[in-house]
């Protein structure tokens, strides 16, 4: 099972282990992990379990969140990454996070949050969308034997509009109280819970706690949207 080592300065302070789907950080006691310290926010980072992997997001913090020294908003954590929160110092243990990844890993580790960063980075910006652009295209055709999915709004958020399912990762529902993530692989697509007590539902029946596998027309719900699942032809 993976866990968290916290330490400050050097010193070990405490373990934690990775057993829920969400697991949150920051200053609030709500949170997985309370860190009360005024260099953490009140809700600081989040992170994410689907299947092996999990999935590091910064909440907005003030102070921001570093992986290896590398501020990020979304990370894959691998086996002995230390992930920085204010003056604090998690590293991650999961012996399952291999460094090899496959094309969807490598896809949602390029830097596309440096696309929101300040134009006084220079060309940064411009550099980062060829970046994306490229594992784009390297993704698409590593998945070309499979064909681009995509889901329409039904009900909800996204109702009457048409999403292409493009990148490895697409999050639905409403945090707090349902979501899920649709996840593209080279042998197709395959949704999995990630938050709330209750399980999405596709075609009227709650999915199991492994990942399901979507089929044309499938009728997804979850955190009040309802979508259906297509493939392009």
């Amino acid at each position: 099972m993976a866990k968290l080592v916290l330490s400050l300065d050097g010193d070990v302070l405490g373990y934690h282990f990775l057993e829920q789907g969400r697991f949150g950080i920051g200053r609030k006691p709500h949170n997985e992990m309370q860190i009360d310290d005024s260099s953490v926010s009140k809700e600081h980072a989040a992170i994410l379990t689907i299947g092996n992997d999990q999935i590091l997001e910064d909440l907005g913090s003030t102070n921001g969140t570093l992986v290896n020294g590398t501020v990020i908003r979304k990370h894959i954590l691998q086996n002995n990454d230390v992930i920085e929160i204010g003056r604090y110092q998690l590293r991650y243990i999961n012996q399952k996070a291999q460094a090899g990844m496959d094309f969807d890993r490598t896809m949602m580790m390029m830097p596309m949050p440096n696309l929101r960063r300040s134009k006084s980075h220079g060309d940064s910006e411009t550099q980062s969308a060829e970046q994306v652009d490229t594992a784009v295209s390297v993704a698409r055709a590593a998945n070309a034997s499979f064909p681009l999915g995509g889901v329409k709004g039904l009900e909800g958020t996204h109702a009457g509009q048409t999403l292409e399912l493009s990148r490895p990762l697409a999050t639905f529902g409403k945090s707090g109280v349902q979501v899920a993530v649709i996840n593209r692989r080279p042998h197709g697509y395959t949704i999995t819970h990630v938050e709330g007590k209750k399980r999405p539902l596709v075609n009227m029946r709650s999915i199991n706690e492994e990942s399901y596998a979507l089929q044309e027309g499938d009728e997804i719900e979850v955190g009040g949207e309802r979508l259906e699942f297509f493939l392009k032809k």
